[in-house]
Parts: structure tokens; sequence; C-alpha cells
């Protein structure tokens, strides 16, 4: 008997949401390049308290500001939320069961021994 299915035919759209990572951070370092290029004036960066200084272009300078703003809002953040759960402001991962049964519940057999919804319904039997 032969082969009774036929092979796809390769999708572009498929390959690309398959690679949508790759392609999506491909384009984000092009960016990132041109924006280096764009901005190629000379500047000098001089770090409070006498830490030294950085020589090099706006768009370096640019970007390692925008990266070290992250890495400082990730930081902080993260203290944040420490402290809370510290102090105990962080409700727990795990849902707590209810201790008492409130007295406004149906029983637990409610659905078996209620006469409403269809009748004679070949499920039922």
């Amino acid at each position: 008997m032969a082969y009774q299915y036929k092979r796809r035919k390769p999708s572009l759209i498929l390959n690309f949401w398959i690679y949508r990572r790759l392609i999506g951070t491909a384009v984000l370092l092009g960016l990132m390049l041109w924006f280096i290029w764009a901005n190629d004036a000379k500047v000098t960066v001089a770090f409070p308290f006498g830490l030294g200084q950085l020589s090099s272009t706006t768009g370096v300078v640019i970007l390692l500001s925008a990266l070290v703003g992250s890495l400082a809002t990730i930081l902080i953040t993260t203290l944040i939320f420490a402290l809370k759960r510290l102090r105990g402001g962080h409700a727990s991962a795990e849902p707590q069961a209810p201790t008492e049964t409130p007295s406004d519940l149906p029983p637990p057999d409610y659905a078996a021994k209620t006469t409403e919804g269809f009748t004679n319904a070949r499920w039922s039997n």
C-alpha cells in the first residue's frame, strides 16, 4: 500500500511563529546597532565621588544608562516584595481551606436529590 499522507507544504507564517523570539531578538539588536550608529557624538561621563570616567559615544552611554536603570528597578522591586513578605503583608501562595462550611451553601449531595432540571433524561438512568 502506498503512503497515504501528503507532506504539508512549508508555511512561512508557521516558520515565523516558531522562530518569533529569534526574529524579535534580531530586530531588537538591529535597532540597538542603528541607535548606536546614529548617535555617534563623543561624550565623557564622570562618575560621582571620583569613581572614574567613561569616554564613549552618546548611543552607547544612553543604552548603558537604560540597562543600569532596568537592573536597579529589578533589584528595588525584588527588595520591596521581600520586605512585604517578611512583614506578612503578602498572602501565601497556597489557598487556605475554610475551617467552617458557611450555612448559606447547599449540602454536598444537593445535585443528586434535586427535582429541578430535565426529567427522564437518557444520562440520568
